[in-house]
């Protein structure tokens, strides 16, 4: 544990897979009584080299608060001889995967994730486990809810005291900090939420809630979602029973139980995220479909109105794919030594502005604050939309320029600037579902670079429609982006009736619309290094 000073008190592409954080639901009664903040309670350690041995690398059992055996890899900082000790970096693995077993792992720039090996080569020992219900580990998974798998974690911290490598703060609390992406990324949040004795984290593309990042607005995201169930019910994984149901719900019918939505919500992180003291660096992508930009946005703000130090960093990558320049190899990296150099060697490192972002072009650009002044650059415009069963554009992992749309042209600004945040769009709608259709459906907003034929980060947001004949109006925050506009720039917004981002249409009826947009556009931050 760092020294303190008071503050306030206190889960997609085949290779994102393996780094995903994902939903579950189930309501968990605990038949232990839940851990307290600031209480620790000691499971039994698993054997460890003697004080005076070589350190070597080791995979162990470590029992849980419930008994539920976790495998743990530990290896060694490289270098480190007979009786040094080093500071510790816990790294979990993406939904439905295993521990790292090999503590050589490069970084990788698209997850957003430092490897194992760089942090074993810069001082730190490394840690690995099978998360509860997969691979070696007993238990079911529960989607990071914080009183399993965050005890787990705690657990796993008690356990690191007694091994010989690992440096202590004090008796019982060793240096350690966390690092990880997707599933090893939440796992961050409810882990620091309720142990004190982790000194620092860097989350990348986790998730604050599990509704509004796979379920908006009840509109059940497919495209990752079905992938997701697959890799949760892989080889022997064991998974939740509300996991089950909510994937065989969610790909029959688009739809969630309240029982499952009520679990989803109950995973968090969410609130706990405000209970964190230790100091943390988000990083979100702004490709990502599956955790967007809106997840890290809100524990960041948990974070700042907390007191507790924080720094967001915007990368191109995450659940989905990097349709334009993402900058320089190694950034992610930089970002994530400095932070753990500041905060768990405790060196007097630089780690950056508070924000910062990469734009289309490749530049990394840092702000002193989020969110940045902006000003509203609008379109509007109108016409008819029909929708039918089957409609749809895009990918499961990313959104494509629809060829049924309607198009509303956005007028290039006088001079270059960033569209930075959340487009705000004002829907207004008249539409009646045929005979035998659903009743409501959705329809998605997005935003084409057409200089580029691109959907700007991939993003398609679901707004909700009724189809009673009346005219409605409906306002929604689209998905946040980070993007250049100028002079040149050829922007228009879409309205379409079907993504593979999102469940299939089933309704068929005629809309007349009529759409306006707000886009915040702002000073370029300035560049970084």
């Amino acid at each position: 544990m760092r020294p303190r000073m008071r503050k306030r008190a206190g889960i997609l592409l085949a290779a994102a897979l393996g780094l995903t954080g994902v939903v579950s639901q189930a309501a968990y009664a605990d038949p232990v009584r839940p851990v307290q903040p600031g209480e620790r309670r000691t499971p039994s350690p698993s054997p460890s080299p003697t004080g005076g041995a070589t350190p070597v690398a080791r995979t162990v059992k470590v029992p849980s608060f419930d008994g539920t055996e976790i495998v743990v890899n530990f290896f060694p900082a490289k270098g480190l001889a007979a009786g040094q000790k080093a500071p510790t970096v816990l790294m979990g693995p993406g939904w439905g995967g295993a521990g790292e077993r090999t503590g050589e792992a490069p970084t990788s720039d698209a997850a957003g994730v430092i490897g194992t090996g760089v942090l074993r080569a810069h001082g730190y020992n490394v840690v690995t486990w099978d998360p509860r219900g997969f691979g070696g580990s007993g238990g079911e998974a529960n989607v990071n809810y914080v009183w399993k798998e965050g005890r787990d974690v705690s657990a796993l911290v008690t356990w690191l005291t007694k091994q010989p490598e690992a440096r202590l703060d004090h008796r019982g609390d060793p240096r350690v900090g966390m690092a990880g992406g997707s599933y090893g990324g939440g796992a961050q949040y409810v882990a620091a939420a309720i142990d004190r004795r982790i000194d620092a984290i860097v989350p990348s593309m986790a998730w604050n809630s599990l509704i509004s990042s796979l379920y908006p607005d009840g509109a059940y995201k497919a495209g990752m979602g079905n992938m997701l169930c697959a890799a949760g019910s892989a080889g022997t994984n064991r998974v939740d029973a509300h996991v089950k149901s909510s994937c065989a719900s969610g790909a029959a019918t688009g739809l969630l139980s309240p029982e499952d939505q009520r679990w989803y919500a109950e995973r968090g992180p969410g609130a706990l995220v405000s209970r964190i003291t230790a100091p943390t660096l988000i990083l979100q992508g702004t490709v990502d479909t599956l955790f967007p930009l809106d997840e890290g946005v809100a524990n960041y703000r948990r974070l700042r109105d907390a007191g507790t130090p924080v720094k967001m960093a915007w990368y191109c990558g995450g659940h989905g794919q990097c349709a334009s320049n993402p900058g320089p190899r190694g950034h992610i990296e930089k970002l994530t030594l400095n932070w753990l150099s500041r905060h768990l060697k405790r060196e007097n490192v630089a780690t950056g502005p508070a924000f910062e972002y990469v734009d289309d072009t490749g530049v990394w650009r840092g702000l002193p604050y989020y969110p940045s002044r902006t000003r509203d650059l609008r379109a509007s415009g109108e016409g008819e939309l029909t929708v039918r069963p089957g409609d749809t554009s895009g990918n499961a992992g990313a959104a494509r320029p629809a060829a049924k749309a309607l198009n509303v042209e956005v007028k290039a600004p006088g001079r270059t600037g960033q569209l930075l945040g959340a487009p705000e769009l004002r829907l207004t709608y008249k539409g009646k579902a045929a005979a035998g259709s659903p009743a409501t459906t959705f329809l998605y907003a997005q935003l084409v670079d057409r200089r580029t034929g691109v959907v700007v980060g991939n993003q398609a947001t679901p707004i909700p429609v009724r189809l009673d004949g009346r005219t409605h109006v409906v306002k929604r925050d689209l998905e946040m982006i980070a993007w250049s506009a100028g002079p040149d720039s050829r922007l228009t917004l879409q309205i379409t009736p079907g993504t593979a981002l999102y469940t299939p249409q089933r309704a068929t009826a005629d809309l007349t619309l009529r759409a306006s947009v707000d886009l915040p556009l702002t000073t370029p931050g300035s560049p970084v290094s």
